[in-house]
């Protein structure tokens, strides 16, 4: 089993800095996980106290059934993939592949068999005699993951391993690295601040901020049920837009205002919305819309009696099979996504939208967490 248990984890450096906070967190054997957030929030740190590069301040780390919180990097049975490849400049591919494995006295037919293996499901069998000098940084990426697979490992662990490559082969090799889970069948740890990357890759995703666990779940969970207004903004792309409104109650209805525009509630988000106005008190809330909850009138195929508004076009961002366009609604930037077809609008124009109020989020003001999720 490579089962990962964290409990309680805590990382406090010297004068009281808490790096990470009751971090805790049951990886299955075989699971994907993927720890997102901005620079600073902790990820890194819980990453490098699994490998047993970070001391543990308090709480407990199980990798398979063993407590390894005074084991050293060693005898954990990991290994690490790093943002800057950590190859030894000096030897060739074929011998950065097998160092690990020849310190740990492995037979030089094994040795051989795992590294061609791994090279093979690389696609880097052409580039063993090399130097790292003369790889790219895709090459020596997979060569670095290469290392990595000879170990056969109870868990990979992987730190940031592709910030240092052009937008591309970011892709590419985020297609890579996904296909090689499934091959492996192996537990695997990714630290990314890429929301994209976490999206795309894991079967589970851990949102941090300042230390602490914001969310955990699948991506398209927490995609669509954000548990706050900072996973909220984090996660998505483009970002989620966000309208300091309150609530208005006028003739059995619901509408949300910021003041520019007024738009209603459905009967269902309104349940929800006037339940937790009358747990609480509170009418001023941050509603927050994606880009695609908001289209333009001719798009829009349902009723938009009371549901449209008119915004300024100050930016148009082409993007392909669609466009991003970035608008005033009079008090509130939006940003929304128009299909390429539709995607025809000016700078300086002025449009009519249709919000889809009901596929929004109401945040408290005071703790920005989601109604939904405290009613």
């Amino acid at each position: 089993m490579s089962k990962v248990i964290l409990k309680n984890v805590c990382k406090i450096y010297e004068g009281g800095v808490k790096a990470v906070d009751n971090f805790n967190l049951e990886i299955e054997d075989k699971e994907f996980v993927v720890l997102v957030g901005p620079s600073g929030c902790g990820k890194s740190t819980t990453l490098r106290m699994v490998a047993g590069l970070e001391e543990i301040s308090s709480g407990e780390l199980y990798i398979g059934e063993k407590l390894v919180n005074d084991v050293p990097p060693k005898s954990r049975d990991i290994a690490m993939v790093f943002q800057n490849y950590a190859l030894y400049p000096h030897m060739t591919v074929y011998k950065n592949m097998e160092f690990g494995l020849k310190l740990r006295k492995y037979p030089q037919e094994e040795i051989d068999r795992r590294v061609r293996e791994a090279a093979s499901i690389l696609g880097i069998e052409e580039l063993l005699d090399r130097q790292p000098k003369a790889l790219s940084g895709g090459q020596r990426q997979r060569v670095a993951l290469g290392r990595a697979i000879v170990r056969k490992p109870k868990v990979f662990l992987f730190d940031e391993p592709l910030s240092n490559l052009d937008a591309k082969l970011r892709v590419q090799m985020r297609a890579e690295i996904s296909k090689l889970h499934v091959r492996l069948q192996a537990t695997m740890i990714y630290v990314t601040h890429d929301q994209v990357e976490a999206m795309t890759m894991a079967d589970r995703i851990v949102v941090m901020r300042d230390g602490l666990v914001q969310q955990i779940g699948n991506p398209l969970v927490i995609y669509g049920n954000p548990r706050n207004k900072f996973v909220a903004g984090f996660i998505g792309s483009p970002p989620m837009n966000f309208c300091d409104i309150d609530v208005l109650s006028e003739g059995g209805k619901l509408y949300i205002t910021d003041g520019a525009f007024k738009v209603k509630v459905p009967a269902e988000k309104a349940a929800i919305v006037k339940a937790y106005m009358d747990k609480t008190g509170k009418k001023s809330f941050y509603y927050g819309i994606r880009a695609e909850d908001i289209l333009d009138q001719k798009s829009y195929a349902g009723t938009v009696d009371e549901n449209t508004l008119k915004a300024n076009v100050e930016v148009v961002e082409p993007m392909g099979a669609d466009t991003h366009i970035y608008a005033d609604s009079g008090k509130t930037p939006l940003i929304f996504k128009l299909d390429l077809e539709a995607g025809l609008m000016k700078v300086g124009d002025n449009v009519p939208l249709v919000m889809n109020v009901g596929k929004g989020h109401f945040f408290d003001r005071d703790t920005e967490a989601n109604i939904a999720e405290l009613l």
